[in-house]
């Protein structure tokens, strides 16, 4: 259904304009959650994947392109979907319209599957522990789909997969890779970055530099993390003298402990619901669930990547860790195998999204 509009000030239009990212999880009613889909490719592979649309928003010259996903839910979905058309003078008002190419789509938040109903045949999965930046964890989700993982799980503390920036990222792969949460209750952003909650809205999210978004992100995370009882010196190797909050989630403190005095470090059962707890109980699960696991973490105990007993692993979780600080001391401790990935020139550390993909490459199943 065709809905001429000439002002974002429409009421109808909240959920593209108005409405936070908290306001849009809407945890307190998750039968009203929504989230947001941008441009024509991720709004199409959203429909694919079996998510719900409730409105579509684009200006008028898209109209015509877009005529096969309007009528394809027009198909599956009836007539009474809106789909709002305005002038392009009002959508640019939008911060970052044009990074959506012309068209969103205001999809309903589906609800989350087991973790048991997730990794159900696979044989290859990744776990995203605490990553709190949004395009990493988009890009994470495209090299999943594209390399062959099976499934992501994401921790608590972990950034949204369907938050705009993480969707728009991935390409729309968020919908074509099974995923849940492993762990305690979803913490996500509103919990571990400790900012307004509206910071999550577009606007707020676009308009900042990239460079403050990411100091930003990775000096709150960092502080979360203090709290969390981690070492101050449980920097990933490659972020010492970096600075920056997106360098390696692939390696954690290159000292850590071992043995008895690990233990030591190690987070009590009851930190499962905090930032870095979810393998209290997570890791048994994998375990329980037939998977090996692999901690991506350069520690003296660490193999390389190419080791053949990591392919021969029938099923095997991929474990990757945030930025900068990387994976806990007690995640490292409970997996099966501690996992680097050979350098040259002297590089101990590479972007977790990048990092990601040459895993995933190397360990991808075989027939």
């Amino acid at each position: 259904m065709i809905v001429e509009v000439s002002t974002l000030d429409d009421e109808r239009l909240d959920a593209y304009a108005r409405l936070t990212e908290a306001q849009l999880r809407s945890k307190l009613e998750p039968e009203r959650a929504l989230f947001i889909a941008e441009s024509g490719k991720v709004i199409e592979r959203a429909l694919a994947g079996g998510m719900e649309p409730l409105s579509l928003l684009m200006e008028e010259k898209w109209r015509v392109p877009m005529q096969p996903i309007i009528d394809e839910v027009a198909a599956r979905w009836g007539e009474g979907v809106p789909v709002f058309v305005a002038p392009h003078d009002e959508l640019a008002k939008l911060t970052g319209f044009e990074l959506t190419r012309g068209a969103l789509g205001a999809f309903r938040r589906p609800a989350l599957p087991s973790v048991a109903d997730v990794v159900a045949g696979a044989r290859r999965i990744a776990v995203l522990e605490d990553i709190t930046n949004h395009t990493n964890v988009g890009a994470i989700f495209r090299s999943a789909a594209a390399l062959g993982v099976d499934a992501v799980l994401v921790t608590p503390a972990c950034y949204d997969p369907l938050y705009r920036r993480a969707v728009r990222v991935s390409m729309g792969t968020v919908f074509q890779v099974p995923w849940t949460r492993i762990g305690a209750a979803d913490v996500g952003e509103d919990a571990v970055s400790g900012r307004a909650a509206d910071a999550g809205s577009w606007a707020v999210e676009d308009s900042t530099s990239a460079g403050a978004r990411e100091a930003g992100a990775g000096a709150d995370a960092a502080g979360a993390r203090a709290v969390d009882g981690r070492a101050a010196d449980a920097m990933g190797v490659g972020a010492v003298g970096e600075g920056t909050a997106d360098v390696a989630g692939v390696h954690a403190v290159a000292t850590r402990a071992t043995g008895a005095d690990a233990a030591g470090a190690h987070a009590p059962a009851s930190r499962a619901a905090g930032v870095g707890g979810w393998a209290v109980e997570g890791v048994p699960l994998l375990h329980e669930l037939g998977f090996k696991t692999a901690a991506m973490a350069l520690s003296d105990a660490s193999v390389p990547l190419d080791d053949p007993a990591l392919n021969a692993e029938e099923r095997l979780a991929i474990v990757l860790g945030t930025e900068g600080d990387g994976l806990a001391r007690d995640t490292i401790a409970r997996c099966d195998y501690t996992v680097r990935i050979p350098m040259a020139r002297g590089v101990d550390s590479l972007n977790v999204a990048a990092a990601s993909a040459v895993a995933f490459w190397q360990l991808r199943a075989r027939a």
